[in-house]
């Protein structure tokens, strides 16, 4: 007999624990959408989401519902045309090691599952025809890269 039944666990070492589900999204704009983010969230029962062109100024983290946001942007007085989030579950929040605030392209956490951590990058890259900043910015994911220890890297490349 096949059990068809969904498990949304698996195994590491022995050890069970729950699917991590990671998502990334370009909502063009957060600002007055974080009901609406959190609440598609929640519904695809997303753990870790990307969060592009967020248009959100400065740096931070902030509870979002069942979220917390860990954000970057433009400094306050520039026109707002970028920016990057990592949202993280509440669930998962007590895994959250580090963050870093990059650029207001570049941002990265650090989690520890099951005693091993994971680097996650955020990240939103230029338009094309924008030469300078292009070079500037993988000039920085580049760096960023290169400072993550190969044990922690890992390619999440889908979204919803």
């Amino acid at each position: 007999m096949i059990n068809t039944q969904y498990d949304n666990t698996a195994r590491f070492d022995g050890q069970r624990f729950r699917k991590l589900k990671v998502a990334t999204w370009n909502v063009r704009g957060i600002v007055g959408k974080t009901e609406e983010l959190q609440t598609e969230l929640m519904k695809r029962k997303i753990d870790i989401a990307i969060i592009t062109e967020t248009k959100k100024k400065n740096k931070g983290s902030e509870d979002m519902g069942n979220y917390v946001m860990i954000y970057c942007g433009v400094p306050a007085n520039q026109w707002a045309s970028s920016g990057v989030t990592i949202v993280i579950s509440k669930d998962w929040k007590h895994k959250i090691q580090d963050y870093t605030w990059i650029s207001d392209r570049i941002i990265e956490t650090r989690i520890k599952v099951l005693n091993r951590n994971f680097t996650i990058v955020g990240v939103y890259a230029p338009v094309e025809g924008k030469e300078q900043e292009t070079e500037e910015f993988y000039r920085e994911l580049q760096q960023s890269m290169d400072k993550i220890s190969k044990k922690e890297k890992y390619n999440f490349s889908r979204g919803f």
